[in-house]
């Protein structure tokens, strides 16, 4: 017995030891916000026309009256830039240019049986830097540069009017999240606001409707904008993939 168990237990020490096998760590993903990208976006946008009268005018009563009113509507268009991601943090530059159906109609508030306000505003160009932080296929960023528009103003009473059309640089901010759906693919939503300042102010001279003759009449005013908006975007990204990080 002792000579079987001797043999035994020295036949067992001479096999191989079975090789071990660990778990491999879980794979998480790293996401890429570095490249060029270009996209659309649409949504709402909504403006604030005030028109100020320093003086005694044509279409006003007294010196510093004001008087505004609001439109709003569509706005949609296409945006193009560039990302820099160094570790959570992504640097940008980024343009955009967006048609704006934005036509403003008010009665005047100084000769209500004659006079009303016009106001129609086309399109919106910006140049904004940004600055985000990303954590895993999110993109949180704030934006902020200058902000472009064509500015067009009526007056219009029974006889005659005031007309003016003015291309304005203005500046504007705003903020949004994007998600990376793909490595590729970005979807987000941004919200901005753009300051317009005054602008088509100055002894503007009045027409007379039947023949585009001056009618002697003068309009001394100034007009402000601001404009707020809420777009989706959809952008396609070139660059480094998404990859995997053990």
């Amino acid at each position: 017995a002792a000579t079987v168990l001797s043999a035994g237990a020295a036949s067992a020490a001479d096999l191989a030891a079975r090789p071990y096998t660990k778990a491999p760590p879980p794979v998480a993903a790293v996401y890429n916000w570095t490249g060029f990208y270009i996209g659309a976006h649409a949504g709402w946008t909504e403006n604030e026309t005030r028109f100020d009268f320093p003086t005694v005018g044509h279409y006003n009563l007294a010196a510093g009256d004001s008087f505004g009113f609001n439109a709003n509507g569509f706005m949609g268009g296409g945006h193009a830039g560039y990302n820099w991601q160094t570790g959570n943090f992504v640097f940008g530059l980024e343009g955009s240019i967006s048609y704006t159906d934005l036509n403003g109609n008010a009665i005047s508030p100084y000769f209500p049986a004659t006079d009303t306000f016009h106001t129609k505003q086309e399109w919106i160009a910006t140049v904004t830097p940004r600055l985000g932080f990303a954590s895993g296929a999110w993109l949180f960023y704030v934006k902020g540069g200058v902000a472009f528009t064509e500015l067009r103003t009526r007056i219009q009473d029974t006889f005659d009017y005031n007309e003016r059309s003015d291309t304005k640089a203005g500046w504007t901010v705003g903020g949004g999240v994007e998600w990376m759906v793909s490595p590729n693919w970005i979807v987000g939503v941004e919200g901005n606001y753009y300051d317009f300042g005054s602008c088509c102010g100055g002894n503007t001279q009045s027409l007379v409707l039947a023949t585009n003759a001056p009618s002697g009449f003068f309009s001394n005013h100034d007009t402000r904008f601001d404009n707020w908006s809420v777009l989706g975007r959809v952008s396609y990204k070139w660059g480094g993939p998404v990859v995997a990080k053990y």
